[in-house]
């Protein structure tokens, strides 16, 4: 399966061929022989044990590569020797997060035990079978989306990669940014967008004393704005940018999303973004890309890559999304829970946007005396 775990893939194979673990690990080096936990520690190999391993099983060893991420270059044991050897390390020392894989996909290999996959994040979406996975197994979850979130996920994640694939590189990274600034408004309730309160109540039995995982709510605001960020990108590096043109079109959107772009909170975190994804003043690009000889069709195309620029000069894929981003927003830092003694004191003021009226702010309820507060689903992953 693609990105799974050297690790799984090592059990997986004993088991197909009604072996121990520890008997395929011994065909293919030396290693500390105590197994840990499935999904707990990953398999690394030396360079002279995936020679071995790619011998047993019969391909080369560039296509157990490009199938196992931690067979790669970067991954390989580095050794005193050049003996094969084999080490498992905690999945706490990796930048990635260890998943349990879709089990439809591994049934579909022919497989029913427990397959663990590598992702970026602590989450992963199955677009073949619409399925959200995580690090928790379906039989322990003490909650699972429902078929609409689920559905909605999907098809934003559909157009995240879709995204990512045509811009390259710099399609991750400005993803990274656009979840980086959403992070701001999910954080904070009273700023936090009126579609994602609406979408909130399907997961009202939710216990957000365990962390909630924000994308199955904001996943398509990410995405979203993700295409925001690159239109402005690639019209800056184009020397093509009308920064009026491009905010208005901001404003237009966050109406739509019901809360108004002109409030100064509202667009705090985009302010951040393009301080940071500017040309400093000192120094005017010398060369614009692409240049401007280009057809009006080329330089129109929304599916030109983008090229990694300032502040943004590594987009390594196996980095975390919170690695890759400029903005310094994380998910978790807002209000988590109000004592109930201090929670009349709060003014829960929303900003709005009126055709009529213009920019206001709108009275959020308050709660009523002698409630008991649950804790706000914005404790997150």
């Amino acid at each position: 399966m693609a990105a799974e775990s050297t690790g799984s893939y090592v059990q997986r194979l004993a088991s197909a061929n009604g072996l121990e673990p520890i008997a395929v690990l011994d065909l293919i080096g030396r290693g500390q022989r105590a197994l840990p936990e499935p999904g707990s520690a990953e398999l690394y190999l030396n360079a002279a044990a995936l020679s071995r391993l790619s011998m047993l099983v019969g391909c080369s060893a560039a296509q157990l590569q490009r199938a196992l991420p931690t067979l790669r270059a970067p991954h390989l044991l580095i050794t005193r020797n050049t003996a094969p050897a084999w080490r498992w390390c905690p999945c706490e020392l990796s930048q990635e997060y260890l998943l349990r894989g879709c089990r439809l996909c591994a049934a579909s290999k022919g497989t029913h035990q427990a397959v663990y996959v590598w992702s970026g994040t602590p989450w992963q979406v199955c677009v073949r079978h619409g399925r959200w996975l995580d690090n928790v197994p379906e039989e322990e979850a003490a909650w699972l989306p429902p078929p609409d979130a689920v559905a909605r996920v999907v098809k934003a994640h559909q157009r995240r990669l879709l995204f990512e694939r045509r811009l390259g590189p710099m399609g991750r990274v400005l993803f990274a940014d656009a979840y980086s600034a959403c992070a701001y408004w999910w954080n904070q309730p009273r700023l936090t967008l009126p579609v994602w309160r609406e979408r909130q109540q399907a997961f009202s039995h939710v216990d957000y004393s365990d962390p909630f995982p924000a994308l199955l709510v904001i996943y398509p605001e990410v995405v979203r704005l993700a295409q925001m960020f690159a239109q402005r990108e690639r019209l800056r590096l184009r020397c093509l940018l009308d920064a009026g043109a491009w905010e208005r079109q901001m404003r237009k959107l966050f109406r739509a999303w019901g809360t108004p772009f002109e409030i100064d909170e509202v667009r705090r975190p985009i302010d951040v973004w393009m301080g940071r994804h500017r040309d400093p003043e000192f120094q005017r690009p010398l060369t614009c890309w692409p240049p401007r000889t280009a057809s009006p069709r080329a330089l129109a195309g929304s599916d030109r890559r983008v090229p990694l620029c300032a502040p943004h000069t590594k987009a390594d894929a196996s980095r975390p999304l919170e690695d890759l981003t400029c903005l310094p927003f994380n998910y978790g830092r807002g209000v988590v829970s109000v004592p109930q003694d201090s929670r009349t004191d709060i003014l829960h003021l929303r900003p709005f946007y009126d055709a009529t009226e213009g920019v206001g702010w709108e009275m959020l309820p308050q709660p009523s005396a002698g409630a008991k507060f649950a804790l706000d689903p914005r404790r997150l992953v």
